[in-house]
């Protein structure tokens, strides 16, 4: 089986493209794991459209992966900011009345999160609990990538505003004092 022409041009640019991705992402290993990336999806296309200027087309695939990296990571980036605070730090020294409280907060948390709706939830534990990609729940649950990332805003949300209900009611001195 002969490769596509746009495999050719990969293969015939490929350093180019690699020093465009660095430049573009900042990061020569990421530039390589991008470039890769474009790599197998070439490889899987069943059939390109006819192309006028293959170097350029090839240039604006793996710009458009760059950027969808790079929304992913900012997405990401911005989830975990948002979970901020959600565990306590690992240096904490961990008593019998911590792990008390760590305990009661976690019931609190579950309970949370039991309340979420059930894709909600569903995209949630996958997310948090089996470690799988918004892309891998996205297409396990046959819903969008957007949808993945506002339900996992929602889910975060909600533990966010539990873990804030759970501290008022353990301490509400401590709350009166922060308003």
């Amino acid at each position: 089986m002969r490769d596509s022409v746009l495999l050719e041009t990969y293969r015939e640019y490929e350093w180019e493209l690699l020093r465009f991705l660095a430049g573009r992402l900042g990061c020569a290993s990421l530039a390589s794991d991008i470039a890769h990336d474009l790599y197998v999806k070439l490889l899987q296309a069943k059939e390109h459209p006819p192309i006028r200027d293959r170097r350029n087309y090839l240039f604006s695939m793996a710009a458009n992966l760059a950027t969808d990296h790079l929304r992913v990571e900012s997405r990401r980036r911005e989830i975990l900011a948002d979970a901020d605070g959600l565990v306590w730090r690992r240096d904490d020294e961990l008593t019998p009345e911590r792990h008390a409280m760590a305990r009661a907060e976690f019931d609190y948390l579950k309970a949370a999160i039991a309340k979420l709706p059930p894709r909600c939830r569903q995209v949630f534990y996958l997310s948090r609990f089996k470690g799988q990609t918004q892309a891998e729940i996205a297409e396990k649950l046959g819903i969008g990538l957007t949808t993945v990332y506002k339900d996992l805003k929602t889910a975060i949300a909600a533990m966010i505003e539990a873990r804030r209900r759970f501290r008022a009611a353990v301490s509400p001195d401590e709350e009166q004092e922060k308003t």
